[in-house]
């Protein structure tokens, strides 16, 4: 396998309980993740990463075999803002990503000019007759809050992303190019639910139902047991047991994850409905499972039996080749989003 150029960037997400972070190099066979990590935060999840962490995390890539101190940032969800817009046709001449960055604002009610925003037209619809686009946006006061843990720190910050754009960009290889594909990243404080047709997001909606964090509180208020143990079993027994030692266990949080799959299936019944009323003649095909819940053993099988339609959940192994020493690595979908990452000057 003949590598074709250096290492990308340093993709890092820190959603929830831990830090993510990957990095690619481009060889002959396509992409090779050559350095991965997932390292618990020592703060709360909801707090803003700070300087000690920071600190701490340059010092754990160096560990881990990460090359150079270039880095790109997941900009934290609620910093983001998001909408759909109606435009006028691109016939018409209009300067229009002007007019989207314009509408956004007034939207969500900021100054166009403090912000950094993103536009991008959907895919065209037989039940519309203007030109319909979908923005991202995000205010340089809440860039600055992110950024300012990395100043005069060893890493070098090259790049806020968004999630949306992360995941998408990672799971390229394994999104069909015809229909509608949802894509759902289950993580420690919510979900972010995409839907995609033509490699394209022409839907986003986040979600608080499905927060893994919801299912851990279930099974630590259930079970009477710590955080830990809970996810401990979450991540190796799940609805779906490795061995006949597991037995007992499985059939004691079975219920909890049982009900934490029924609400997640009643949640996406209306945004798929959605999908099929915009684009007529096309359904969901199925959905892409990423994030910490997507590790959970049974649950792409749980939400298949739920929704009817083919459901997968979508590790480092699927859209990147991989160096055996990663080892479980590979098999974390909650490294899917920090892959797409580190593609960011790549795709």
């Amino acid at each position: 396998m003949k590598r074709l150029g250096g290492a990308s960037l340093i993709g890092i997400d820190f959603e929830g309980r831990s830090v993510r972070a990957a990095q690619l190099v481009s060889t002959t066979r396509g992409w090779l993740l050559t350095a991965a990590l997932a390292l618990p935060r020592a703060t709360s999840p909801a707090a803003p990463l700070d300087r000690p962490e920071v600190d701490g995390l340059a010092l754990a890539l160096a560990r881990h075999g990460f090359t150079g101190r270039r880095v790109v940032l997941a900009i934290p969800e609620d910093k983001l803002v998001t909408g759909i817009l109606e435009l006028p046709p691109r016939t018409s001449g209009a300067p229009l990503d002007e007019i989207a960055r314009t509408e956004l604002a007034n939207m969500h009610g900021y100054d166009p000019q403090a912000a950094e925003a993103v536009c991008w037209d959907l895919p065209v619809s037989s039940r519309r007759g203007t030109t319909q686009a979908m923005g991202v946006a995000c205010r340089h006061d809440d860039a600055e809050a992110v950024l300012k843990a990395f100043d005069a720190s060893s890493l070098d910050v090259q790049a806020l992303d968004s999630r949306l754009h992360a995941v998408v960009r990672a799971c390229q290889s394994v999104l069909p190019q015809t229909g509608i594909t949802a894509v759902l990243d289950l993580e420690w404080t919510g979900t972010m639910l995409l839907l995609v047709s033509e490699g394209t997001v022409f839907y986003k909606r986040t979600m608080s139902e499905g927060a893994v964090r919801q299912l851990v509180q279930a099974i630590t208020e259930g079970l009477a047991l710590d955080e830990e143990a809970a996810l401990l079993l979450l991540a190796e027994v799940g609805l779906a047991p490795r061995g006949p030692e597991h037995a007992s266990h499985a059939e004691a949080i079975s219920p909890m994850i049982s009900k934490y799959l029924d609400i997640m299936a009643h949640s996406l019944q209306s945004p798929l409905a959605y999908a099929t009323a915009q684009y007529p003649g096309s359904s969901v095909a199925g959905l892409l499972l990423v994030g910490h819940g997507a590790g959970i053993p049974g649950v792409a099988e749980g939400l298949q039996q739920r929704l009817g339609m083919g459901v997968r959940a979508v590790t480092p192994a699927d859209v990147v080749q991989g160096q055996p020493s990663l080892g479980a690595k590979a098999q974390d979908p909650s490294l899917v989003a920090a892959i797409g990452l580190a593609r960011f000057a790549c795709a």
